[in-house]
């Protein structure tokens, strides 16, 4: 079913839709400032953005921005995308170009995928935890939110998967998974892919992070699931390429099932004109560039080396997580009785100068109180941190 129409009868109050649009990521950063203007130096562990610290953006980007504007790219893009940024996703993805789409930075192609799939009451499984634009588009687009968990490990359960995949519309898959920062193995993905084709349900896989894994080999989901089952496989120049700003991302449709959504982003592609168009130019250079595997490779040593700093430093606290394997966050269970509620804790680390995620921002956390971090920042600005939280432990 397509909706591109409004499924509650008018009149409405523009709140009652407004109720269900949250981003806890950014939402804590509004609190966070407040204690900033009363003086209070605020070290910020809440948002995943590379460029704040010194990650560099892959500079083929900004070279190619600064050619496509020269060649007089200032205009309207194509709707769907740039030809160049389609035909070079298609050939990766092993797709047709009329099977891509560009969109502004995965979060619109996420958008899109609920807009266009996701109708009143149907269910679509999710991670317990995921990140929290999928939990807002899902109530905002009212579908029927039901959580799959994970193991000790961060690895997808297939026990609890299985008993409710049964009339799923969809699943979404993060890998690595955003808040875990858990790598999903490709025996834990075939067991998935599995299932998914014995219910018939198709996926949205997110792979915003899949360059950045730090150890073992990188997981192609595309070969695991390509004829298996239907599914479209997300990514974009944000996390990969450290450049969020850009705002440029690309989905591509694996499989049947998907004419009349790909007709629906069609749509919804136009009625939002198009996407800056240099910057199409520029992920187009950049995913295909050769120097790109060295510049990534020496992205994952760094993040390697931040990941076991932060890890010693946090291992005598009364702390708990899987190792996270990808990415650049860790999702925190505190192991001490003091702290009841997530958010009371977030403010309390407020107070002592830290910004954190509480953990229901990614879903409903039964079994303690838990907080999201980035361990992006060099080692001694997380010691720095993790020092001050240890007072209020």
């Amino acid at each position: 079913m397509i909706h591109l129409k409004l499924k509650r009868k008018l009149p409405y109050k523009p709140t009652e839709r407004m109720n269900v649009v949250s981003y806890p990521i950014r939402d804590i950063v509004m609190e966070a400032k407040r204690e900033e203007a009363k003086g209070k130096k605020m070290i910020y562990l809440n948002i995943g953005d590379p460029p704040q610290y010194d990650f560099k953006p892959f500079g083929v980007i900004a070279d190619r921005v600064k050619s496509a504007l020269d060649e007089n790219y200032k205009g309207y893009a194509p709707s769907e995308g740039d030809e160049d940024l389609r035909n070079t996703v298609a050939k990766i993805e092993k797709c047709r170009p009329e099977d891509v789409f560009a969109v502004a930075g995965l979060t619109e192609g996420i958008d899109f995928f609920f807009h266009s799939f996701i109708g009143f009451g149907e269910k679509v499984l999710l991670p317990n935890p995921a990140y929290s634009l999928y939990l807002s588009k899902a109530k905002q687009f009212e579908g029927d939110s039901i959580f799959y968990r994970h193991d000790a490990d961060g690895q997808i359960d297939i026990g609890n998967l299985a008993k409710k995949i049964e009339g799923a519309k969809a699943m979404v898959i993060i890998n690595p998974n955003n808040p875990l920062g858990a790598v999903y193995s490709e025996k834990n993905l075939s067991e998935v892919v599995k299932l998914c084709a014995e219910y018939d349900v198709p996926i949205f896989y997110d792979g915003s992070y899949d360059q950045l894994i730090f150890e073992g080999n990188l997981i192609d989901f595309r070969k695991i699931a390509r004829g298996k089952v239907p599914f479209i496989y997300g990514s974009s120049l944000s996390k990969n390429f450290n450049n969020p700003g850009a705002r440029i991302g690309w989905v591509a449709f694996h499989g049947d099932k998907w004419d009349e959504v790909k007709n629906a982003f069609f749509l919804l592609c136009n009625q939002r004109l198009s996407v800056n168009w240099e910057y199409q130019k520029a992920a187009a250079a950049a995913i295909t560039d050769p120097s790109y595997p060295a510049y990534v490779t020496d992205i994952r040593k760094k993040l390697l080396e931040r990941r076991n700093a932060f890890m010693k430093i946090t291992r005598n606290m009364p702390l708990q997580y899987p190792v996270p394997n990808g990415a650049f966050y860790a999702f925190i269970k505190i192991e001490t009785p003091k702290w009841k509620k997530d958010l009371e804790f977030v403010r309390a680390a407020l107070k002592e100068g830290v910004v954190f995620v509480p953990g229901s921002g990614f879903g409903r956390q039964e079994d303690g109180v838990y907080f999201r971090t980035t361990f992006l920042p060099k080692p001694h600005i997380i010691e720095e941190a993790f020092d001050k939280i240890r007072r209020i432990l």
